[in-house]
């Protein structure tokens, strides 16, 4: 039997104290604790009152020769709970005090100043040797508002657990998940996960106040040999940080707040009573433990009177102001001196067996020796114990040598939280692939190491058979040399990073191979991954940017005429130009165009300026400008004088950059008027810059009802254009998302939509469902990684594919007999009847619409 052993602490004053200009009241002598009372006389009988306890740490001056760091804490109490984890008791540590006075600092500590849990757990996995078998299991909990909450746990079923209670194993919360743990930094991820979803709040007393009370538990279990016997121990540690009692005056709980401390001050009286009642069981032989009164007392049945080693730390602030509660937190820790806990070695009944078993064989062998005669009965008792022993040692050895094998598959996979304690990591120290699944029903991860050598991937009789539509018996090879360089060998139909492979191709880290019409596998190297983490150097050598990844091996023909097309849409030929103003310069006789006919305009510009001296000059400068660059470009100085021209004249150099002329023709049409006259506009919100001051004036005055209706001029009729000029990202968190902005010109019409990736991908599934092998034989930008939907690059690599996919399939459906747009003049209503793709949304009325 022990007793409770029980220390306080005293911590800083806080803000709050200190701007009430509280005094200190707490002093402290290696063991003894003295309280003053500040409404005392001095040398009152109740003046002062002294405690004793095991251990009194001073943590009000860091100056302080006395004073007692997180690291003194641990060394005193935490070692006595690692120590007692290891011979096989039970252990419990919990903190015990009034809101704000230092409990979850002692507990949890901060990231520069780790309190007793992290220290406590750090400490057991640096202990673990290699001649004995561990197996920990960690478990996370809360206690809100009298119901049990996993912090570790996924879904709404882990928001209220119930409690049961064992026979053997006594109160036992029902469903509360368990995670297996095989180190310290995995612990620590499980314990950054469940702090994020505490229950936290603000009070007067402190900024930061623990509305919940939480209990981390480490299930450890020791297996080894002693004398050639099988030994077994099994330890729960129970690691509690309370919420403080608190008056609703002084933190000026209202509301929830002022709910949630009715149920912790419930719980905490409970607690009180059950230390009380258990003082006074120390003395009578019978008192009623109101275990059950709460959820806290009940859970804490086994700490707190039962099989365990029991720490109690009392936390208490040091200033006047809290005086009463101070002296309650002081009473309640001496009464708890008086607990006796009856701790015994936690052995498993096997290994017991076992032992016994063991025990009675060599009494056995004793007997026989010490007897001349044999004795039969005695022979075949000996072998009956034996081969009992042998068979139960046998099975123990199977079953820690399957829990060994799970650990180190769990340790090989790399199976742990995520840094922000929000998933679970799945890696490998191995090269593998890690397989993509679109699937709605699909609910895991497939994961398939590589071993050294030549991987086959195919549907049958293949190393990772992928039983799939579109996938061969023989797909692709993958051989891993010895360097762990990865090599693949494609039979079947194969894309990498987006791009169709037909020869062989090295392999990098986070490479995406998509194999027949719906299989995709990400292939990972741990060991580049890691180069590339140490060294950035090793970037450029790697695939981490997926979505601008080029592929040396060949390409298909649709892939290369894409490309091309969007490299000529972006920089548009200039031999073509040069070649069309040398034919057009000898049909007309001219050796080379001249800049003389600018200098009119510069002439009727400065006898403008000089007729009106009082306007600005403004106007004039930006004419300059626009003269400056029609010299630049005397392609655009030259007018259409020669309206006789053949199309002859203009057309096999230009033929590859049909989609570069409709793009130029959309954006022509928009800025016609401001082509012919930088000061002039058409739009009623941009007023005319080359009239009068008195017309720039009315222009001005005009803008407060200006006509919204679009004007364009010289627009083609039978005009069918689209371009996607930009795109946006919308939505938050998972839901984000780009969505590509669609300008669409047809006849005397123009009109915006806002489409994202999907909306495309229907248009063209129902397009083929229509019109059949003419659509599907257009490119059509293929799915990638969905991990990569919020990627910059990718949706700025979609978009000029996007744009010419789009184009040309109104080309295509235009001339299909029978399509809506099979007509003279296409119009917005035929778009429409097309498809509702086209058809604007309710709220998309710009760019920041909806669609």
């Amino acid at each position: 039997m022990a007793s409770v052993k029980v220390a306080v602490r005293v911590r800083p004053f806080n803000n709050r104290e200190k701007d009430m200009s509280s005094k200190v009241i707490i002093q402290m002598d290696s063991k003894k604790t003295r309280i003053s009372n500040p409404k005392a006389v001095d040398n009152a009988p109740d003046a002062y009152k002294d405690f004793t306890f095991d251990h009194s740490y001073w943590s009000f001056d860091s100056s302080s020769p006395q004073f007692s760091s997180q690291e003194q804490v641990f060394n005193d109490l935490g070692m006595d709970v690692v120590d007692a984890a290891f011979e096989g008791y039970n252990a419990c540590v919990f903190a015990y005090g009034q809101t704000g006075s230092g409990k979850t600092f002692t507990m949890m500590g901060s990231k520069d100043s780790r309190g007793l849990i992290p220290r406590i757990c750090e400490a057991l996995f640096q202990r673990m040797s290699g001649g004995s078998s561990y197996r920990t299991e960690v478990s996370y909990l809360e206690i809100y508002n009298e119901r049990v909450k996993d912090l570790l746990g996924t879904g709404p079923a882990s928001h209220n657990l119930r409690i049961r209670e064992n026979p053997k194993l006594g109160p036992v919360v029902q469903d509360l998940s368990k995670h297996l743990v095989t180190e310290y930094k995995n612990v620590e991820e499980l314990m950054c996960k469940g702090n994020l979803l505490r229950t936290t709040a603000s009070t007067n007393m402190n900024d930061v106040s623990s509305r919940s009370h939480a209990i981390f538990t480490l299930c450890f279990v020791k297996a080894g040999y002693t004398n050639n016997t099988p030994t077994e121990t099994v330890s729960k540690v129970h690691l509690v940080d309370l919420a403080g009692s608190e008056r609703a005056d002084a933190t000026g709980a209202t509301g929830d707040r002022l709910k949630e401390g009715a149920h912790i001050n419930k719980s905490l009286v409970t607690l009180g009573s059950v230390i009380s009642s258990l003082a006074e069981l120390s003395v009578k032989k019978s008192t009623f433990v109101p275990y059950r009164d709460s959820v806290l007392t009940w859970l804490l049945k086994d700490s707190l009177g039962g099989n365990s080693k029991t720490i109690m730390i009392a936390a208490i602030s040091p200033a006047d102001v809290n005086y009463s509660e101070t002296l309650s937190t002081l009473r309640y820790a001496n009464r708890a001196k008086n607990i006796i806990n009856k701790p015994t070695v936690n052995e498993d009944p096997n290994t017991r067996i076992i032992r016994e078993l063991h025990d009675e064989i060599t009494k056995l062998k004793a007997m026989l020796t010490s007897t001349q005669d044999s004795q039969p009965q005695m022979l075949a008792a000996l072998q009956a114990k034996q081969e009992q022993e042998k068979v139960l040692t046998e099975e123990w050895a199977e079953k820690w040598r399957e829990t060994q094998k799970i650990l180190q598959e769990q340790q090989a996979l790399g199976l742990r939280m995520g840094k922000d304690g929000t998933g679970v990591v799945l890696d490998s120290d191995r090269p593998h692939l890690v397989r993509i699944d679109d699937d709605l029903c699909s609910t895991g991860v497939t994961l398939y190491d590589l071993k050294e050598g030549e991987n086959i991937l195919g549907s049958e009789d293949a190393d990772i058979v992928l039983n799939e539509e579109g996938v061969e018996s023989l797909h692709c090879r993958i051989v891993l040399s010895e360097d762990d360089v990865a090599t693949l060998v494609p039979h079947g139909k194969c894309s990498l990073n987006g791009q169709w492979v037909e020869k062989h191709a090295k392999l990098s880290q986070g490479c995406l191979i998509v194999m027949g019409n719906s299989i995709m596998l990400r292939y990972n190297n741990p060991a580049e991954a890691a180069r590339i983490r140490n060294d950035p150097s090793h970037l450029s050598k790697s695939t981490n940017d997926l979505s601008v990844f080029k592929c040396n091996s060949s390409e298909d023909g649709d892939h290369l005429s894409v490309r091309d097309e969007n490299e000529n849409v972006r920089s548009p030929p200039k031999d073509s130009c040069k070649k069309f103003l040398m034919r057009r310069s000898s049909m007309m006789g001219i050796n080379q165009i001249s800049d003389s006919d600018s200098v009119p305009d510069e002439e009727r510009l400065e006898n403008r300026n000089h007729l009106s001296p009082r306007r600005s000059d403004h106007g004039s400068s930006i004419r300059r400008k626009a003269m400056q660059r029609a010299k630049d470009n005397p392609l655009q100085n030259y007018t259409g004088d020669n309206s006789d021209m053949k199309a002859s004249d203009i057309e096999s150099d230009d033929s590859e950059d049909a989609h570069g002329r409709r793009r130029g023709k959309f954006l022509s049409t928009n800025r016609r008027s401001s082509t012919y006259d930088p000061l002039f506009t058409s739009s009623p919100l941009h007023p005319n810059m080359n009239g009068s001051n008195i017309d720039i004036m009315r222009s001005i005055m005009a803008r407060s009802m200006p006509c919204l209706t679009d004007r364009y001029y010289d627009s083609d009729p039978n005009e069918l254009s689209v371009i996607i000029p930009t795109y946006v990202m919308r939505g938050v968190g998972t839901q984000t998302h780009h969505e590509y902005e669609v300008r669409i010109a047809v006849g005397h019409e123009r009109y915006t939509i806002m489409r994202r990736y999907n909306r495309f991908r229907e248009l063209h599934e129902e397009m083929m469902h229509k019109y059949g092998e003419q659509v599907a034989a257009l490119l059509f930008p293929p799915k990638k990684f969905s991990l990569l939907r919020r990627s910059e690059a990718l949706a700025r690599e979609r978009r000029p594919q996007l744009e010419s996919y789009l184009s040309r399939l109104l080309e295509v459906v235009s001339q299909i007999p029978g399509s809506p747009l099979n007509t003279q003049t296409p119009s917005r209503t035929d778009l429409y009847t097309l498809s509702g793709f086209f058809r604007k949304g309710v709220f998309e009325t710009g760019k920041y619409g909806t669609s």
